[in-house]
């Protein structure tokens, strides 16, 4: 096995993997952690186990057990999962569920909803659908809001800032505790309390859905602001 000495975009690489690997460690508890987290965490282990294993062969059998150890975190994950629903969570993965269907009826089917224990729903989006879900969460006899000169909040500095204010917005007035924010794949993660979740999907449900409307028109990514057209 042959190493460099000298610094490269490898070694740069690693040292993000280990600053974000103990930012989350230092963020992880017991009570914190979804099936999904699990999920993502042991692919991550995966991944960099087969990074790893083109050292060398003898690497590669060392770290051949990484897989399986994984596989098995998230099988163990899974159930503890399925095991918390049956016995208190009922009500939350009813909510979450019902969230899904919701955005479902109005054409919304590039997201993830997320329960993080009792308190938080999470969902992630397209920059284009968190545009449609604003608007569809929005008041009926408001004027859309429109990117200002000077607008805090995200307001005007991208397709996905833009987006996230407004999302922020419109479920701000469902409920309290809500945002939304933009990640660094340029998706638009909301989070919100079950509470809001299904005043969100009550209002979802009293609008027309898609099949109804007929095929819906995306919002492009350059769209600033939002409009119901």
């Amino acid at each position: 096995m042959k190493l460099t000495t000298g610094p490269g975009r490898v070694e740069a690489l690693a040292e993000e993997a280990v600053v974000a690997a103990c930012t989350l460690a230092d963020a992880a508890d017991p009570l914190r952690w979804s099936a999904d987290a699990v999920e993502d965490v042991a692919a991550a282990l995966e991944v960099l186990a087969g990074a790893l294993a083109q050292l060398d062969p003898e690497c590669a059998e060392i770290l051949s057990v990484v897989p399986i150890a994984a596989a098995a975190v998230v099988e163990r994950a899974e159930q503890a999962a399925g095991a918390s629903e049956s016995v208190g969570g009922r009500a939350a993965a009813g909510t979450s569920a019902a969230l899904r269907q919701a955005l479902a009826a109005h054409g919304l089917t590039r997201n993830r909803v997320h329960q993080l224990g009792a308190a938080l729903i999470t969902v992630t989006l397209d920059a284009s659908e968190a545009q449609a879900l604003a608007v569809l969460l929005s008041r009926r006899d408001t004027l859309p809001r429109q990117a200002q000169q000077g607008d805090e909040g995200g307001w005007g500095a991208g397709p996905a800032e833009t987006a996230a204010a407004a999302l922020a917005d419109a479920l701000r007035a469902h409920g309290t505790g809500a945002y939304a924010r933009v990640l660094t794949s340029g998706q638009v993660s909301a989070g919100l309390t079950p509470q809001t979740a299904q005043a969100v999907v009550a209002a979802l449900t009293a609008r027309p859905g898609a099949a109804s409307r007929g095929k819906r028109r995306g919002l492009g990514p350059g769209f600033k602001g939002v409009a119901s057209r």
